[in-house]
Order: C-alpha cells, then sequence, then structure tokens
C-alpha cells in the first residue's frame, strides 16, 4: 500500500509540478492554453489596438528590467521584520486600515531596493512562512524606515491562484509581480513555466476580465483590450526564427502559456526582474545583455527595447473575457 500512495504522489507532482514562480499550479498564470481555444470574436480588432500603441508609442515592444518592473527577493526566515508605514499617497486615508496587515510586519532585507521610476515597485517572497507581499511607491527615509503608498500580503502563497484580495496589490489589476514576471534563471534554463504580462497603452474604461480584480482602464470600445483579458502568440508562429535565444525562450511560454493584461503604460511593455539584486553579488554585470544579445549585435543598454523586435505583435490572439474562470 505504502508503494501504491508513493507512486501516486510521485504521479500528481508530475501532473501538477511546483512553477517556478511558487503560486498554485492550478491557477491562471501555470495553466497552458489549448492548442484550438476559442478566441474572442473580435480578438484580430483587439490585437490591431495593440499593435498601433506599438506603433504610435517608440515603436517597440521593450521589456522592462530596472525601470518599471520589480525587483523579487526571496528571504530567509530570520529575515528581520519592520512594521511599514502607510504612505497615503494618492490621499485615500480611508484605505489605511485595509492595508494596515499587510505593513504589519513585513521581513525586509537590510540591502533592499525598489524600481527605478515613480512606480518604486518591489516583492518579497519568504519560503518559511509560505507569504508574499508587493508593495507600489515603497520608500525608505534617512533613518532607515520603510512606507508604501499601497501593495498587499498573499498568505497561503503556494496554494494562491495568483491573485491579490481586492483592492490590495501593487498593480493596477490587483494580479501580483511574482506571478508573472520573467526570471533571469528561467532565460537561463532556456524554459518559462508561467503565463507573462503585457502592458499597453490604451486599456478599456471600466473593464476588468478575470483574474483581474479591478482596473484603471481609461478608453472607451469594444475592441480596446481589457485590463485581466489573456492573450496568446499564435501557436503556428515559428519560435526558430528568432535570433535571440531569450527571445525564443520568452515566445514559447507566449504560446504555452500566454500573456496577461497586467496594467496600463506608457507603451507596449512585458516585464522581467529587476538584475540590480543580481548585479550587487556579481561585480555588476547586467545577466541581460548577455541573456538578450548573446552575439553583441547591437549596443549595450538597448537589447531590451530589441529582443522582441523579431516577435511579430499582430500575430496575438486575444482570448474571451473571463477565460478560465471557475464556475462556482
Amino acid at each position: 500500500m505504502r508503494i501504491l500512495l508513493t507512486a501516486l504522489a510521485i504521479a500528481s507532482l508530475a501532473a501538477h509540478p511546483t512553477p517556478t514562480n511558487g503560486f498554485s499550479p492550478k491557477g491562471p498564470w501555470n495553466t497552458k492554453i489549448p492548442r484550438n481555444v476559442q478566441l474572442a470574436p473580435n480578438s484580430q480588432a483587439i490585437v490591431n489596438n495593440i499593435k498601433l500603441d506599438k506603433e504610435q508609442n517608440y515603436g517597440s515592444w521593450a521589456i522592462n528590467t530596472d525601470e518599471y518592473s520589480a525587483p523579487i527577493y526571496t528571504v530567509g526566515k530570520h529575515t528581520p521584520r519592520k512594521k511599514w508605514r502607510f504612505s497615503d499617497c494618492l490621499n485615500l486615508p480611508h484605505l489605511a486600515p485595509v492595508i494596515a496587515d499587510s505593513l504589519a510586519a513585513v521581513p525586509t532585507p537590510p540591502d533592499m531596493i525598489v524600481s527605478k521610476g515613480t512606480d518604486a515597485s518591489v516583492a518579497i517572497y519568504q519560503p518559511s512562512t509560505d507569504t508574499y507581499w508587493d508593495f507600489w511607491r515603497a520608500e525608505k527615509d534617512a533613518m532607515g524606515n520603510w512606507s508604501a503608498c499601497w501593495g498587499g500580503k498573499i498568505e497561503r502563497y503556494s496554494k494562491n491562484p495568483g491573485i491579490f484580495t481586492n483592492p490590495l496589490g501593487a498593480t493596477a489589476t490587483g494580479l501580483p509581480f511574482g506571478a508573472f514576471t520573467i526570471r533571469i534563471e528561467e532565460l537561463r534554463r532556456g524554459y518559462i513555466d508561467h503565463a507573462l504580462n503585457i502592458v499597453t497603452v490604451r486599456t478599456r474604461a471600466n473593464c476588468n476580465s478575470w483574474p483581474a480584480t479591478r482596473n484603471d482602464g481609461w478608453v472607451e470600445g469594444e475592441d480596446i483590450p481589457c485590463e485581466g483579458q489573456r492573450f496568446r502568440l499564435d501557436p503556428t508562429f515559428d519560435v526558430s526564427t528568432l535570433t535571440s535565444p531569450a527571445a525564443r525562450t520568452i515566445a514559447r511560454a507566449m504560446q504555452e502559456y500566454g500573456l496577461i493584461m497586467t496594467d496600463k503604460g506608457g507603451a507596449l511593455v512585458t516585464y522581467a526582474e529587476d538584475p540590480r539584486p543580481y548585479m550587487a553579488a556579481n561585480g555588476g554585470v547586467d545577466p541581460y545583455t548577455l541573456l538578450f544579445d548573446p552575439t553583441d549585435l547591437v549596443p549595450d543598454g538597448v537589447e531590451k527595447y530589441l529582443v522582441l523586435s523579431e516577435i511579430p505583435v499582430e500575430r496575438l490572439q486575444a482570448l474571451p473575457m473571463d477565460y478560465g474562470k471557475p464556475r462556482h
């Protein structure tokens, strides 16, 4: 009987291996999209608007690394816990009690940094307590005290589908950085086992699709992408034609797991983890320089703007609203 139970346990692990992002293998981020999935009726019209956003805003599909993404810290059980302050940068004092528990005892590395840019975001995961935090407009004062304007905490992280309880979470959709952000280690191994994110300029007003819990869309129109909406790269697109190995890895994830619209922004972008904590421990070398452009085809520093340039935006496909939402 013990042998049989062990075999069943191994089979279960094989069916639902632990995803790199650590969230539930049955959640939306870690569930593959069937090749023959039904698309949204207006899929091409939505994708055409995303393509237009690209053309009218810098002309590229960039990867955010140290700006407007997030450093992701995995911390030990002895990392000092600090009580953070609610900075209320939006003048919404009634939200202080909502985020109070998330700020009460945050395991905070002494050398922690936040993303560059006005978002000043950071993500923290503590495996020993199976707890995750992310914060928006996080800041350390001269006395070493931390504050944040918004964010949230997820307990029982490994059982969570990758969705904050509304209205918590640093992104406009309540979807955590830890769920979708591309990791340096994933690009090194050549495989990403979760959905990625996509951010575009125009998102639909008053519209959020599961798994988003809220939105900050601002443009009217049924053919404008909805925050939380899921997309994928056409599975018939030949990924082997891409020059960069990292682009091939990313494109395969876009085909297998797709992308979820997590926010609006100033350009068409996808997020990868902030490399600066890695750089601090590895002689200051940015790993993306080699990962994105191993044959040194473009000047150093511009790789993140060009690595996805060969992926045709028009070959994206929009899935129906609330795709994959559990039926209760």
